[in-house]
């Protein structure tokens, strides 16, 4: 009898369980780093306000933090196509975005941040 109360209690608490991850993933966990849908807004996000050429690509992404019930994803990407462009300032190495999900209807939030080629750091 208490093989069957435990196995039927067992069964209950890995449904509980798989019905929490299953509820999390749909509403707390953004997109991750790779969605078509991150990378074609970070590269909208680039191209208009960063003015950066359409020939743009996102390469190499990578996952820095986040995972399969995380809160956030913290990415690194490098630049493609922009070998032969001609850009005013300086040039961009890489860029490094951050997605989540905000406000009350959980609506994907992405801030992105350009990283330069080369960063001058002032030596003491």
């Amino acid at each position: 009898m208490r093989r069957a109360i435990l196995g039927v209690s067992s069964v209950v608490l890995l449904a509980v369980v798989g019905g929490v991850v299953i509820h999390v993933r749909r509403t707390v966990v953004p997109p991750g780093c790779r969605d078509p849908r991150v990378v074609a807004i970070v590269r909208r996000i680039l191209i208009t306000r960063a003015h950066l050429p359409p020939v743009l690509r996102l390469r190499h992404v990578i996952t820095r933090a986040g995972g399969p019930l995380a809160f956030r994803f913290v990415c690194d990407a490098s630049l493609g196509g922009l070998a032969h462009q001609v850009l005013a300032g300086p040039r961009p190495g890489g860029v490094h975005y951050v997605t989540s999900l905000a406000g009350p209807d959980h609506r994907l939030a992405i801030t992105v941040r350009l990283v330069p080629l080369l960063q001058w750091v002032a030596v003491p």
